[in-house]
């Protein structure tokens, strides 16, 4: 059985009920290299070390795009920070994050045609509850007053900085939805904050590229 991941998470909510993705390619594409080095911080497998990233557990993980990561990290000699690992990871992340999940029967791939002539990809998680299940999740956060563990809080970070605030499919008005996701992005761990700026810098790069 797959257990899903931040990264995961994410790629769900980024996709509305009919399994269009509802936001830009690269924008979701920085999102996901950005969440896996979150869920390496988080599991202490890697570290921000006077600016830079280091790989303080390399065993291997059994995730084809960690395992990537961690090697490629632990194989780098530049003083590379967040950012610019960001930046790297990023390049073709969805494909390969949507095609990992496709293979692990998590999500199904269609093809919709728009007006009847134009092609649009669609993916659709194979068990609709994970949708449910990782709204469910962040609207308890935002709502409740207790602490969200380290994990939701991060996601809450991811789901600001992408403007994914629209999937959540909360009542509130988008001023405060995105105040109170911004709340939970305080109770981040500074590396992780670090990330999720990095991921708000290489979107905001290529917006004015």
């Amino acid at each position: 059985m797959h257990v899903l991941s931040l990264r995961d998470d994410l790629f769900l909510l980024a996709h509305d009920d009919a399994g269009k993705l509802i936001i830009q390619v690269a924008s979701i594409s920085a999102g996901l290299a950005g969440a896996t080095l979150i869920d390496l911080l988080l599991s202490r497998r890697i570290a921000v070390v006077d600016g830079r990233l280091d790989v303080i557990d390399p065993s291997a993980s059994g995730d084809e795009e960690t395992d990537a990561t961690i090697e490629a990290i632990a194989e780098n000699t530049a003083p590379c920070g967040p950012r610019a690992w960001v930046s790297w990871i990023s390049h073709g992340a969805y494909e390969r994050v949507g095609d990992a999940l496709s293979t692990a029967g998590v999500v199904r791939r269609a093809t919709a045609r728009r007006l009847g002539v134009v092609p649009v990809s669609r993916c659709l998680p194979e068990n609709a509850e994970d949708l449910v299940r990782v709204r469910s999740r962040l609207r308890y956060a935002i709502l409740d007053r207790d602490l969200p563990d380290a994990s939701t809080a991060a996601l809450c970070g991811l789901v600001r900085v992408l403007r994914l605030e629209s999937s959540l499919l909360l009542s509130m008005s988008t001023s405060d939805l995105l105040l109170a996701l911004e709340r939970m992005t305080g109770e981040n761990q500074v590396t992780v904050r670090q990330v999720t700026n990095a991921v708000d810098a290489v979107i905001t790069a290529a917006t004015y590229r």
